[in-house]
């Protein structure tokens, strides 16, 4: 049995939860949660991203963490979507910790248990889509 599914709708179930760690101008963390990306080639990760402070942040660093949500993270997941980092620190007001990836300009948040370390190889403005190449000696695991 055939069904079609009429209009734009996401067709690959379930979309994966990344939270996109940056440091903005002032060093300052900031988080946001998307759901569009991939693995795009062996140490590669391919995200579409609307404008966000978050994409200023990696235009200017060229760097930015990729941490995965589970199910103990899903609070602060769904938090990280729902608000801005142009008006509210969100790391802060989470009550979440962060320290400064050991390999690329960005922070690694706590409370996540695997976290990719990437470089910006590419961001187009027009497309939105990034990519980066995470380190595979930099990733980390809880535990």
């Amino acid at each position: 049995m055939n069904k079609e599914f009429p209009g734009k709708k996401a067709c690959i179930a379930p979309e994966g939860v990344f939270i996109i760690g940056t440091y903005d101008e002032n060093g300052v963390p900031n988080a946001m949660n998307a759901a569009w990306g991939a693995q795009s080639d062996y140490g590669e990760i391919t995200l579409f991203l609307a404008p966000h402070k978050t994409t200023d942040n990696v235009k200017q660093t060229k760097a930015f963490t990729v941490a995965f949500a589970t199910k103990d993270t899903v609070e602060i997941a769904d938090y990280f979507g729902v608000e801005t980092g142009r008006k509210v620190n969100k790391i802060e007001k989470a009550g979440c910790h962060t320290h400064k990836s050991a390999h690329v300009n960005a922070p690694i948040i706590e409370e996540f248990p695997v976290t990719l370390e990437c470089e910006m190889t590419s961001y187009d403005d027009a497309t939105g889509i990034l990519v980066g190449k995470a380190f595979h000696d930099g990733m980390k695991l809880k535990g």
